[in-house]
């Protein structure tokens, strides 16, 4: 019986040694290794670290994309008895300070001289810290002009004297040498450990500035492995394209399920090559968020658009494709006519759209936030299943998950196997079982666990007749108006971004007399508008988002998405964001999620400006409401 993260390992190891367990794109070709080869990897890693004093028990962080190098450190760091602090590579100063500062990591390994600069930076959170390890010496990146590129150098940074600095390989070389005097030296060490240790410590995302560290055990994430296995997903025939950052749990967990079913993992150049990397690596099944879907989506159809009657073919050949997959989930058959026609259209246009994502994706997994049904049913309907579910960091990943024949679309599927998931009396997914994290807070707050074992999501929820879970809102972000009226934001948010100029909406209202909605402006959308309407590209993005013709447009979007809506939730005010949001100034999460606490503390004076007049505001309101 397998009860920690390494004897997963090893297991795998000792069941596929010469088998692909990899394959990553390096010095212009895709490359493999076997299972074996990450092993011993690994086992040097670990051995390196255990020569540089780690213990079990200890903390390693990690700062670094998703590539070979990171899933070897963390299989090392797993061996060593430790736990892999995860951090994103974009992670600014401030972030690695806090995070270095709560978890006293012993080593610290980084990506390139990028993330060493960071630390250079911060020299009072490396107290703890006895050697960095670096995977890349130098890298090119953009003059502070954005202009030119320049080589950056690891040896450019000078670290504090009681840290040692060294490469990978240097470190592995150490490792070597203590094996080879030896052999057992890291086995020894692999025996301390429990599944009751720490093997990850894992920042939420969140919506605040300020994530919380949440510890997982080899326990929760054995646990978890074993959920998703059970579903029967995954095999070791299939390969999956994984490019999300392993700093967050949604990765983690799919590169761990690939090692519990011995499937080979892709590591992809990131979302700007994926159907590049999709026709060269020809994976069975991609796991993503959805705002790739929704850009892989516009990408296909793009392409259609340039093969002249074809395009004009597509909208049909998609309704039929969606006809025939509703009648399927339904249990209902399809009419000959309608066999025919799917049939003519899969072979002459939909083929033409699987052969994009490879020729040979058995379906597609979307987490990490809400995706709008209308993109899961575009790709159901050229034959490629997207399958969303649901999950949160504390709960170790994935809670709930559709299936590939058992699908209902809009929901976040069944409970996994072994975890309880049920609604309070408001409606909040409550969540029980191994995969919750140790060492929660007590209480009934969003991430935190109740007396009876439940932890609390944050998130309100409802069942269907069949057991689908489908989410509704976040119960945190109600918002309350001064007339005492509670409005859910996502409805009204959703429907806002419907808009194609539209790319983040964020609802305010709370204690004041009605609601309004900050708007930021989809920078390729707004490109294209502004060009179909004759103005000026050049103009700076403040000038084009006050522009006459914008404002026009967004308001009478406005209006329609106010028609939809009762009296009492229409939004009465918009304000278009002078910017547009992203991941590097900190108002989106890494998957895309707005961090509304940021923007409404950014953006305050912008609010105040809805409500300059709030005796009229509060009349307007008294009489609707």
């Amino acid at each position: 019986m397998v009860n920690t993260l390494v004897e997963l390992f090893e297991e795998q190891v000792q069941r596929s040694s010469v088998r692909v367990a990899m394959r990553f794109y390096e010095d212009q070709a895709w490359t493999a290794r076997t299972w074996r080869d990450w092993w011993e990897r690994s086992e040097r890693i670990a051995a390196g670290l255990m020569a540089l004093g780690i213990e079990a028990g200890d903390h390693v962080a990690l700062i670094a994309s998703t590539r070979p190098a990171w899933v070897e450190a963390d299989m090392g760091i797993a061996m060593a008895g430790a736990a892999t602090v995860a951090l994103h590579p974009a992670a600014g100063e401030a972030g690695i300070a806090a995070a270095l500062s709560h978890c006293k990591p012993g080593v610290v390994i980084v990506e390139d001289p990028v993330q060493m600069a960071r630390l250079v930076a911060i020299p009072e959170a490396l107290a703890s810290v006895r050697a960095v390890i670096y995977v890349d010496a130098d890298v090119m990146v953009k003059t502070r002009g954005g202009r030119a590129r320049e080589l950056m150098r690891v040896d450019a940074f000078q670290l504090p004297e009681h840290i040692a600095r060294l490469s990978i390989d240097e470190l592995g070389q150490q490792g070597r040498r203590k094996l080879a005097e030896d052999s057992r030296y890291v086995a020894s060490r692999r025996r301390q450990i429990t599944p009751e240790m720490n093997a990850a410590v894992v920042f939420t995302a969140g919506t605040s500035a300020e994530p919380r560290a949440i510890s997982l055990t080899h326990h929760n994430l054995v646990a978890q492995v074993e959920a998703m296995s059970a579903l029967r997903l995954f095999s070791f025939d299939d390969v999956q394209l994984l490019f999300l950052p392993l700093a967050h749990v949604f990765a983690r967990v799919l590169y761990l399920a690939g090692m519990g079913s011995g499937m080979t993992v892709a590591f992809g150049r990131g979302a700007r090559h994926l159907l590049d990397d999709l026709e060269e690596v020809r994976p069975t099944l991609l796991a993503s968020v959805p705002w790739v879907y929704e850009r892989l989506q516009a990408e296909i159809v793009s392409r259609v658009e340039e093969r002249g009657l074809r395009a004009q073919l597509m909208p049909l050949a998609l309704e039929v494709g969606k006809t025939v997959r509703r009648r399927m989930l339904g249990g209902q058959p399809a009419s000959r006519l309608l066999r025919w026609e799917h049939a003519f259209f899969s072979k002459v246009l939909l083929e033409d759209v699987r052969e994009r994502l490879g020729g040979r994706m058995r379906f597609l997994i979307s987490g990490g936030a809400p995706l709008r049904p209308e993109i899961t049913e575009f790709f159901f309907s050229t034959g490629v299943q997207l399958l969303e579910g649901y999950g949160l960091t504390e709960a170790c990943g994935a809670v709930a998950f559709n299936l590939p024949e058992d699908v209902r679309i809009g929901s976040v599927g069944r409970a996994l196997p072994g975890v309880d998931v049920t609604l309070a009396e408001d409606g909040e997914v409550l969540v029980r079982g191994d995969t919750v994290a140790h060492g929660l807070t007590q209480g009934e707050g969003a991430g935190q666990v109740d007396a009876r074992g439940w932890l609390h999501t944050g998130d309100i929820g409802r069942f269907d007749r069949e057991g689908f879970l489908f989410i509704v809102d976040r119960k945190r972000e109600v918002v309350m108006t001064s007339t005492g009226r509670q409005i859910a934001p996502g409805p009204l948010e959703s429907a806002l971004e419907e808009f194609e100029l539209i790319a983040h909406a964020v609802l305010v209202g709370e204690g004041l007399p009605f609601v309004s909605a900050l708007v930021a402006l989809n920078p390729d959308r707004l490109l294209e508008f502004v060009q179909a309407q004759g103005l000026d590209y050049r103009a700076s993005v403040r000038e084009l988002t006050t522009h006459p013709t914008v404002h026009q447009a967004l308001m009478g979007h406005l209006d329609e998405v106010n028609r939809r809506h009762a009296v009492a939730e229409r939004i009465r005010r918009i304000a278009v964001i002078p910017e547009f949001l992203s991941v590097a100034d900190q108002t989106l999460t890494a998957s895309g999620e707005v961090r509304r606490p940021v923007v409404l503390e950014r953006y305050q004076a912008l609010v105040d400006s809805l409500y300059a007049d709030r005796r009229v505001g509060a009349e307007a309101a008294a009489g609707k409401n």
